[in-house]
């Protein structure tokens, strides 16, 4: 009877806490990968990752991207516009922006027709 009756308070503990209060909120950063046409893929996700990983952030998930609404000349040796976003506890940002991070919701001007897109990470060999 005693541990049935453990087992029920400890229930009881376990439903008070909600869901809300064991998960931070979540932000997306991003970083210009640095990519070149001709010449370099530029930063690989590991790498960028890497960077908030040294700062004491916590990365849950990585994603490549490209900005959208600006444009880059086809020429070898110019940008292209790709970057690599990162989903980090909202407590982190200002830590991420200290080692070059940006929110990615700043990418997003409605009136400018600026944004990004998530696309598939290219393997670079």
């Amino acid at each position: 009877m005693k541990i049935f009756s453990i087992l029920i308070l400890s229930q009881v503990f376990l439903i008070g806490c909600s869901k809300q209060d064991s998960i931070s909120e979540l932000v997306l950063v991003y970083e210009n990968r640095n990519a070149l046409q001709c010449e370099s893929a530029g930063i690989s996700p590991s790498d960028s990752v890497a960077k908030l990983t040294a700062a004491g952030i916590a990365v849950s998930k990585t994603d490549c991207g490209n900005r959208t609404g600006v444009m880059y000349p086809a020429a070898c040796g110019m940008g292209t516009g790709t970057i690599l976003i990162h989903e980090i506890a909202q407590q982190d940002l200002p830590s991420a922006r200290q080692a070059g991070f940006e929110e990615v919701a700043e990418l997003v001007n409605i009136d400018q027709g600026t944004g990004y897109e998530i696309v598939q990470c290219e393997v670079v060999e």
